[in-house]
């Protein structure tokens, strides 16, 4: 249920080569759910160096934190260097803190990432590593995944050929490579090699080959079917085709097959659709459909989403976004309406609504509604 914010505020700006940004929000306690009065702080700084890159510091901390201690810290670090045209470094360092969450010795609850990047018009190089932690703690924002190590290398030639029909040829190779960053065994493993075809009216054609490995330690639940503990290989053949944006049709093609988990995965789809139906007004549909056959078990899930947006003006957009998903039998809808009734100040109205469709007579069910008004203002000191 909702935990109601007693208030908060923010503040953003530009203090010479510096840009600052904080924030505070106070939120009240809920005794029927356990949730107690807590107090987030965010401050962020952000410093330009040399011709294009930058440094920056970040601080977080949250009262009477998950963990059960009185608060919990988060700092961190970032870097990011751009060499001559096409040359990047960046990286960044974060460590956490909380009172009574103890790390194993030579541990302090760490996350860090270096990237080196090469992005030339006719080829390219990437290589990154990335460590969170298994006591990495952040209690303001969102972790998606810790305790892991992840190392990536990607490599690319994008020649152009003297061929009319086509603009530019892009050949490429990937492997991502993750393991436990605790046990020190292999959690996933992905290599693929794609080529990509560009013409010159701008359609794109796209195909590639994945070969992928999964290490399943516990049973788990994917996509809506249980899959038992064990190692997985399996590959993965793709082919797309995309409409160039300037088309007043324009979108994404797509076709998948290859085993999964023990069994076979087939897909097809329509990704980043979009038909201008007046100047002002457009669709953007999306649908995509899986055939799943797996050991004992065979199914299909649908995902269909719509976005209607209409520009009043410059300043003024409405757009709206309706979902059905098979997978969890829901329909979910978001209204939005955006105004920028002064420059750097903004209205929003936002409704969503979400209903569920596995078990109704004539109308899904009512999951939860929400109405949201947001309003800020530019003060220029």
């Amino acid at each position: 249920r909702p935990v109601p914010i007693l208030g908060g505020g923010r503040l953003t700006g530009k203090v010479g080569p510096f840009d600052v940004g904080a924030l505070n929000i106070q939120t009240d306690d809920v005794a029927e759910i356990g949730a107690e009065d807590t107090n987030f702080t965010v401050v962020r700084i952000r410093g330009d160096v040399l011709r294009r890159s930058n440094l920056g510091a970040l601080f977080t901390r949250r009262s009477n934190a998950l963990a059960g201690a009185a608060w919990s810290h988060t700092f961190g670090a970032d870097a990011s260097f751009a060499f001559v045209d096409n040359l990047y470094l960046s990286g960044y360092y974060a460590r956490t803190e909380t009172p009574g969450r103890v790390a194993p010795a030579g541990r302090f609850g760490e996350s860090y990432q270096a990237r080196f990047s090469w992005d030339g018009d006719l080829e390219g190089f990437s290589a990154s590593h990335l460590l969170v932690e298994s006591d990495f703690n952040p209690e303001v924002g969102f972790l998606r995944r810790s305790g892991f190590r992840q190392t990536q290398l990607s490599l690319r030639g994008s020649p152009r050929p003297a061929a009319r029909a086509v603009r530019q040829v892009t050949l490429e190779g990937s492997a991502d490579y993750i393991e436990n960053a605790d046990a020190g065994y292999v959690e996933s493993r992905d290599m693929s090699v794609s080529l990509g075809i560009e013409l010159e009216n701008s359609d794109q054609i796209n195909v590639a080959v994945t070969d992928t490995y999964e290490n399943l330690v516990s049973d788990e639940l994917i996509t809506g079917a249980l899959v038992p503990a064990g190692r997985y290989p399996f590959q993965t053949v793709e082919a797309s085709y995309s409409f160039g944006p300037q088309r007043s049709i324009s979108g994404t093609l797509s076709g998948r097959h290859g085993t999964f988990y023990g069994g076979h995965l087939t897909s097809a789809g329509i990704g980043r659709g979009r038909i201008e139906l007046l100047r002002q007004l457009s669709l953007e549909p999306s649908v995509s459909y899986n055939w799943v056959r797996l050991p004992g078990e065979r199914f299909n899930t649908l995902l269909a989403v719509t976005r209607l947006t209409y520009t009043f003006s410059p300043r003024m957009f409405f757009s709206a976004l309706v979902q059905y998903n098979s997978l969890n039998d829901s329909f979910s809808a978001n209204a939005r309406l955006r105004w920028e009734y002064a420059p750097g100040s903004e209205l929003f109205l936002v409704y969503t609504e979400e209903r569920d469709t596995f078990d109704f007579q004539r109308f899904p069910v009512l999951q939860n509604r929400g109405l949201v008004i947001k309003m800020t203002r530019l003060l220029r000191l």
